[in-house]
C-alpha cells in the first residue's frame, strides 16, 4: 500500500464537508483469464493507470490517495469452493477493507477506482466493521452468480453481491465471523438488463431493492432513486455505498468490459441517478470497476468515462 500527497496548494475536494481520497484498487482477482489479456491477468487491472493518465485527482483536487496492490493472479479454481483466486482474494479483500474502514472513520469520502467488481466484498467487509450500512449496486448484471451452482467461471465479480449479502461458502462471505456485510433488505440492485440464470440465481427471491433496466426507465430514475433513498432512511442505516460497474452503461459508450450486452444506459442517465443519491447525504463512498483498457486500444473510452465522471464530482 501506498499513500501520497499532491497538489496540496489546491483547495481539496469535499463532499457533504467530508475531505475526497482517493484508492487505487487494481484488483483483477474476481474475474476469470481472458485470451487477450497478457501473463498478469486481465486487463481491468490497468483501469486506475487511465484515471491517472487521463488526472482525474488533480483535476478535482483531490490531494490524498491510496494504492492496495493485489496479490499476483493465478487463475487457479479452489476446488472446495469453485472460486477462482480465493486464497488471494480474501487477503486483498482484508488488506483493502482495512483501508476503507480507516478512510470512512476519519469522516473522508473514498472514490475507489478498479479493478473488478469483487472489490465490492471489501467495501462492505470495512463498513460492516464500522456499522450498520446499506449498498446501492448500479450494473448492468445482478452479480448473484453461486459458485458451483449458477456460475462456471468461478470469478468472484459475478458473484459479489451474492456474496456481501451472505450467500455463498463462509470462507469469502463470513470474514471475520461478520457475514452478511450488508442486509438485504438495506441493498438495492439498480439497471440490470442480465436475464440469464447463471448470473441471476435466486436473485428475485431475496429482498433485495431490485429495479431492472426497462422498470428503471419506466418508473423514471430519480423517482426510482428517490425511493431507494427513502427505504434506506427508513431503515435508519449510518451510511449507504455507492458501486458502478461501467458495462451497466451502453455498449456503445463502454464496450471494453468483459461481458458486454445490448442497451444500457447513457452517461447522462447515470450522472442522472449518481447525483440524486450523492446529493441526498446518504452515501459515504463511491467505487466503479470493470473498464478494461486491453479492450480500449486508443483510449478514447476511458477517457471519456474519465472526463464523464470528473463532471459528475464537479456537480455535487
Amino acid at each position: 500500500m501506498s499513500n501520497n500527497m499532491t497538489d496540496i496548494g489546491k483547495q481539496t475536494m469535499h463532499i457533504h464537508n467530508k475531505e475526497v481520497v482517493y484508492v487505487s484498487a487494481p484488483s483483477n482477482l474476481g474475474l476469470k483469464p481472458m485470451p487477450y489479456a497478457d501473463i498478469d491477468g486481465p486487463g481491468v487491472r490497468k483501469m486506475p493507470a487511465i484515471f491517472e493518465e487521463f488526472s482525474f485527482r488533480s483535476r478535482l483536487n483531490i490531494q490524498q490517495s491510496h494504492t492496495i496492490v493485489p496479490p499476483e493472479y493465478t487463475g487457479k479454481v479452489d476446488d472446495k469452493t469453485g472460486i477462482r483466486n480465493l486464497p488471494e482474494l480474501i487477503d486483498y479483500t482484508k488488506q483493502y477493507a482495512q483501508v476503507i474502514k480507516e478512510i470512512v472513520a476519519q469522516k473522508q469520502f473514498p472514490i475507489v477506482i478498479g479493478g473488478d467488481c469483487s472489490i465490492l466484498i471489501g467495501s462492505m467487509l470495512a463498513l460492516r466493521q464500522s456499522g450498520n450500512y446499506g449498498l446501492i449496486h448500479i450494473d448492468g448484471h445482478t452479480d448473484y452468480a453461486i459458485a458451483k451452482i449458477s456460475s462456471s467461471t468461478g470469478g468472484a465479480a459475478g458473484m459479489d453481491l451474492a456474496i456481501v449479502t451472505g450467500i455463498g461458502d463462509d470462507a469469502i462471505t463470513n470474514i471475520d465471523s461478520l457475514k452478511p456485510y450488508v442486509n438485504e433488505t438495506n441493498t438495492a440492485q439498480l439497471a440490470n438488463r442480465c436475464y440469464d440464470e447463471t448470473f441471476n440465481g435466486n436473485f428475485y427471491n431475496t429482498a433485495i431493492f431490485s429495479a431492472d433496466l426497462p422498470v428503471l426507465r419506466k418508473k423514471g430514475l430519480i423517482k426510482t432513486a428517490n425511493a431507494v433513498i427513502a427505504k434506506l432512511k427508513n431503515n435508519k442505516v449510518d451510511g449507504v455505498w455507492l458501486h458502478v460497474d461501467a458495462d451497466v452503461l451502453s455498449t456503445d459508450l463502454m464496450p471494453a468490459v468483459d461481458s458486454p450486452q445490448a442497451d444500457g444506459l447513457t452517461y447522462k442517465e447515470l450522472k442522472t441517478m449518481l447525483k440524486t443519491f450523492i446529493k441526498s447525504g446518504l452515501v459515504v463512498g463511491f467505487q466503479i470497476t470493470i473498464y478494461d483498457p486491453d479492450l480500449d486500444p486508443d483510449k478514447s473510452i476511458g477517457k471519456k468515462l474519465v472526463d464523464e465522471l470528473v463532471d459528475l464530482f464537479q456537480q455535487v
